[in-house]
């Protein structure tokens, strides 16, 4: 008799990787003679047991190719919500662990190190397509330290305003999800000028005039303990010999490798930032440019989430009166979040359950007050998640919830819980056949209060049709399942 039922456990988690990435991702898989039962129906239950993420599932599984060599090819029409959310909550583990290795200089990954490869392949053809007068073999000489300032004074600034208030953040946000590249000019009472310079959305380096030499890297680095004084005067002389910057100076001394040099060019990179963002006084404008004056070797920082992460730890400092007071204004507005941002949330570093909110929200149409009933987090942490997503400008708050969008969520909500009724009562409760009574029951309880018909309006006569067999097979799913005696006597059929 054929198998109806099948399981496969990844030796180890590069395979699952690479698996997913060829294949899963695509909505297939293919096992070797000897992965799984030969027997399997033309379509069958597939658990995959993955390390660290452990047993997902069940997969509906369609067999498309039986060949010769014992290979079984499948197709997987509908990959679960709640594998959905296990892969990208894997993959954010990953990168949390990459990001520690990159920031530790254990490694670098390897797109920076091509771009490294591509901005020196660059820099290289300038000197040879602009040797002048000087011969092609001696160093580049520099006119004076720091960047090249592009010259926008004919040119009307993209943006502009104080520094008093809150609108260079809000532009900083923008910046990252249009990408923007371009010419940050913040001007001071006292004379200084400070320029920001801005690649694909983000900061990649500093210049002040005149210099600040507190926010040179030299002196960041002696203060942070890295570089003697003896190792920063040599640096200058240097300098000062090959009109060359201090970083290369410090390479050029073996005091660090190239590698490690980009590290802390990020690293003073944010701190200027940090800078910036704590003054009160002054005017900034924004030029947008084709491409930057050179080539810059620190990455661009990814503004938002740093922001993000300042303002969600500054609303965890409030009291829980000051967090309700802000929550209160737009407890009836539905939440959604802008889909031209999605990249730049993406780019959070959001934690686990954080993510879950973010499912939550999409998942749906919900007001703000009904949030907290449902959001995984707290509801402390929902007010502060909530509040910083805000003032970022990332989270929609709106009166009125979008017809189009909520007829469109209904419609495919309602779709996609009608192809579990081809399937069993495990499938309809959205539940593992390996499961406790109590959450049957919390199943149960969630899904049939979501499809009560009159949670819905506006829907034709096929889809009201639609929602009475839902609630009609949720039913006898839960009739079925509710009694271990026989949950255990339907699992074996």
């Amino acid at each position: 008799m054929a198998a109806r039922s099948a399981s496969y456990e990844f030796p180890d988690l590069t395979t699952f990787l690479k698996v997913y990435e060829d294949s899963i991702s695509k909505n297939s898989m293919l096992f070797k003679s000897g992965d799984i039962d030969p027997d399997v129906a033309q379509t069958f239950k597939l658990d995959l047991v993955i390390p660290l993420v452990g047993r997902q599932g069940p997969f509906e599984a369609q067999v498309v190719h039986r060949g010769g060599d014992g290979s079984i090819g499948v197709h997987l029409p509908d990959i679960p919500a709640s594998a959905q959310k296990a892969f990208r909550q894997l993959f954010h583990f990953i990168g949390e662990v990459r990001d520690y290795m990159i920031s530790s200089g254990q490694y670098a990954p390897r797109q920076e190190l091509n771009d490294v490869v591509a901005k020196l392949a660059s820099v290289e053809a300038q000197l040879a397509a602009s040797g002048g007068g000087a011969g092609q073999n001696e160093p580049r000489r520099r006119t004076s330290r720091g960047f090249p300032i592009p010259d926008v004074s004919g040119q009307a600034a993209t943006v502009s305003g104080k520094m008093a208030d809150r609108s260079l953040r809000d532009a900083m946000v923008n910046f990252a999800i249009e990408k923007s590249t371009g010419l940050l000019s913040i001007k001071y009472p006292d004379g200084t000028t400070r320029y920001g310079y801005w690649d694909s959305g983000g900061p990649v380096g500093w210049r002040t005039e005149p210099l600040n030499e507190d926010e040179v890297l030299g002196a960041l680095l002696f203060r942070a303990g890295q570089l003697t004084k003896e190792q920063v005067q040599e640096s200058l002389a240097i300098m000062k010999a090959e009109k060359c910057r201090q970083g290369e100076a410090l390479v050029q001394m073996r005091v660090m490798n190239f590698s490690q040099l980009i590290m802390v060019l990020g690293k003073q990179n944010e701190f200027v930032l940090q800078q910036v963002m704590s003054d009160r006084q002054g005017d900034w404008e924004f030029h947008l440019l084709p491409q930057l004056p050179e080539q810059f070797l620190a990455p661009a920082l990814k503004v938002p989430s740093l922001l993000f992460r300042a303002l969600y730890s500054h609303a965890r400092e409030m009291n829980a009166a000051q967090i309700a007071e802000l929550m209160e204004p737009n407890l009836d507005r539905y939440l959604s979040f802008d889909g031209e941002a999605s990249d730049v949330i993406g780019e959070l570093k959001l934690q686990k359950k954080e993510l879950g909110f973010i499912d939550v929200i999409n998942s749906n149409s919900w007001r703000l007050r009904e949030v907290f009933s449902v959001s995984p987090l707290s509801r402390g942490h929902t007010s502060s998640f909530v509040w910083a997503l805000d003032e970022l400008g990332l989270l929609i708050m709106k009166d009125q919830e979008d017809d189009s969008r909520k007829m469109a969520r209904i419609v495919d909500r309602i779709s996609r819980k009608k192809n579990h009724i081809r399937g069993t009562y495990f499938d309809m409760l959205e539940l593992h056949w390996v499961c406790l009574k109590a959450e049957v029951q919390e199943s149960y309880e969630r899904i049939k209060a979501e499809f009560q018909i009159e949670n819905f309006s506006g829907l034709d006569a096929s889809h009201e049709a639609d929602l009475g067999l839902i609630n009609s097979r949720l039913d006898e799913a839960f009739s079925t399942l509710e009694g271990d005696a026989s949950r255990r006597r339907y699992r074996q059929e």
